[in-house]
């Protein structure tokens, strides 16, 4: 289903807005959702808008819930979310960190009870483009755990995402990481089962804990579970996420005596640097430069997909959606039936 932006960016606005949404908040919702479809992520961008919509009227997401900084001591700040939408307070916590790190030369963030951030990779990208460095850690609480532990047959984490960005010479795009530490997000999974499409080998286990290839289990009861990425290393890398995050952050970690209300809400450790670094004279500038020069030029397994480096993907479907989106099929009813529920103007193929 290929769409215009501009009547993506319309429908998303209206519906939040019809449900009490501020405008600006809205809006960098829209913002952000129609930015993860163009850059190739359909799990984090408007097929989640029916979830959005749902976690709203059941009271689970304040819809004009905005940051509130609780700690400042210069390069270190605290924020609080108040369960608003992540997209938005997310947006307005990293202009903070990066304003922050233009004054100190770094910045430590972090960021409690915020409902889902979204695409992680969309404030690294927001760091890069000012010459910044993100090293981002983030949690997820307030649902049941989906990733069972390295050698677990039962869920005891979550996807637990991690983000690396920065800036690169030559005017390549950024340099961006953005990685769940389970095999593949939640989110993914359900775009995957909504689809009738197989989920990768190696991504998932049934209730009895035996592998399969079928991502309706994690939505089954009794659920399935996740596997984590790389074996023990995903994993360890979770647990890095849970701890970082959900401690420091002092928005708690998954275990069960914490509220399990079926809505994600995210804590966030990060650490925005300046480099101090001229991307036009520097040593270390042509260091990356032929550092890169030399990864980039090895030679592919298969001729028509070369050697790229993370953030090349999302660079390359963002300048082939300048005007439209696709988005996937199942979004097609759900997006009529709120439209008509709402008395807005559907959203419609072209």
């Amino acid at each position: 289903m290929e769409v215009n932006i501009d009547d993506a960016r319309r429908f998303a606005t209206a519906v939040l807005t019809k449900v009490s949404v501020p405008e600006d908040i809205a809006a960098d919702v829209a913002d952000h959702l129609i930015e993860s479809d163009r850059v190739g992520y359909a799990s984090h961008g408007l097929s989640i808008l029916p979830n959005y919509k749902r976690v709203l009227a059941a009271g689970f997401v304040t819809a004009d819930g905005r940051a509130e900084r609780v700690v400042d001591r210069g390069s270190l700040i605290g924020y609080n979310g108040h369960s608003g939408f992540g997209q938005h307070v997310g947006k307005v916590v990293m202009e903070d960190a990066i304003a922050r790190t233009r004054e100190y030369g770094q910045c430590i963030v972090t960021l409690r009870q915020t409902h889902h951030l979204g695409r992680m990779g969309h404030y690294g990208e927001m760091v890069a483009a000012q010459g910044y460095v993100l090293l981002a850690f983030t949690n997820v609480v307030n649902r049941a755990p989906t990733v069972a532990p390295f050698g677990g047959r039962e869920p005891r984490l979550t996807t637990n995402p991690l983000c690396f960005a920065g800036p690169l010479p030559g005017g390549r795009p950024p340099f961006v990481v953005d990685i769940a530490t389970s095999a593949i997000a939640v989110n993914k999974a359900r775009v995957l089962a909504e689809n009738g499409l197989p989920a990768p080998d190696g991504s998932v286990i049934d209730a009895n804990g035996q592998p399969t290839n079928d991502p309706n289990v994690l939505f089954a009861d009794p659920p399935g579970a996740l596997l984590p990425f790389g074996l023990h290393k995903g994993y360890a890398l979770g647990l890095v996420a849970e701890l970082l995050a959900g401690v420091l952050s002092g928005g708690g970690t998954i275990h069960p005596d914490n509220p399990r209300n079926g809505v994600a809400t995210n804590n966030l450790f990060a650490l925005v640097l300046d480099p101090q670094v001229d991307f036009n004279t520097t040593w270390r500038s042509q260091e990356v430069e032929s550092f890169l020069d030399y990864l980039l030029s090895c030679p592919p397994q298969d001729p028509s997909q070369p050697v790229q480096y993370p953030g090349q993907y999302e660079a390359e479907n963002r300048a082939r959606h300048m005007q439209t989106i696709t988005l996937p099929d199942s979004v097609r009813k759900p997006f009529a039936d709120i439209a008509n529920e709402l008395g807005i103007a559907p959203l419609t193929a072209i």
